[in-house]
């Protein structure tokens, strides 16, 4: 009887113990899942965070410090780069975030440091663009980066919205298939070039034509354009056709 008892005394602890612990492991799952729920509401409905609002044409601006006019410019700039687009939208309404801060890039971009120039997400139901620091003034964009650290506000917003006309031409589904270089490539066409100089990304390519950390856009760049500009494809052609990849960067390379 002793033993029996005891037996249930151990069995009722382990009973308690495996209900704390499941109790404990359903808060940690709900917290995580309302962390992820919160982010994603953030990024879809960032607007709280901005003080300032403009439209432009096409544009919807966000910004913490007040606009100025000089912000039509950089916007006549990209949309003159979409008009280009053979696939560009009226239609679609870009939202631009200026954040004019690294941190809260970082935080709203994903890119631990804020070393990139902007950021959209074609995987998500909005047309959200946001950028780094920036002046409107110049028309450049920041990143926090040693070198190669600025380039193009209007050629950035241009890059980032021809993403979002992409996802809006393939859908959600053939847009996150499309290779890299694809999507990469042709939204530094429409933009009109890479964060590189053509001599540099040349030199860079040439030296280390196997690895192409530090000059990885400025090759799907010209890959794109080659494609489009000298074999005469189109941008469906571009999407849906499958092309030898390392036939034709060897092909581009030695074109240069």
């Amino acid at each position: 009887m002793k033993k029996a008892f005891s037996s249930a005394r151990v069995a009722y602890r382990r009973y308690r113990a495996a209900k704390t612990n499941s109790r404990a492991y359903r808060v940690v799952r709900y917290m995580l899942f309302a962390g992820v729920v919160t982010y994603v509401l953030l990024l879809s409905f960032p607007q709280a965070l901005f003080a300032h609002e403009t439209g432009y044409k096409n544009f919807q601006v966000y910004s913490r410090e007040p606009l100025t006019t000089d912000l039509h410019a950089v916007l006549d700039k990209a949309e003159a780069n979409l008009a280009a687009s053979q696939i560009n939208d009226p239609q679609l309404r870009p939202k631009v975030f200026l954040t004019n801060s690294t941190r809260l890039y970082a935080l709203l971009s994903m890119y631990v440091g804020g070393n990139s120039f902007g950021k959209g997400y074609p995987l998500l139901p909005t047309a959200n663009v946001f950028i780094n620091k920036a002046s409107v003034e110049q028309d450049l964009v920041f990143r926090d980066a040693p070198e190669n650290n600025s380039r193009s506000l209007s050629g950035v917003i241009a890059h980032e919205t021809t993403h979002l006309l992409v996802r809006k031409k393939l859908g959600y589904w053939r847009n996150f298939m499309l290779p890299n270089w694809k999507k990469e490539g042709y939204a530094e066409y429409v933009a009109g070039g890479s964060t590189l100089s053509y001599e540099t990304g040349v030199k860079l390519w040439k030296q280390n034509p196997r690895d192409s950390t530090g000059y990885q856009y400025f090759k799907y760049y010209q890959l794109v354009k080659y494609l489009l500009d000298h074999d005469k494809v189109t941008v469906d052609e571009l999407f849906q056709r499958d092309f030898d990849l390392p036939a034709l960067e060897d092909t581009v390379l030695r074109s240069l």
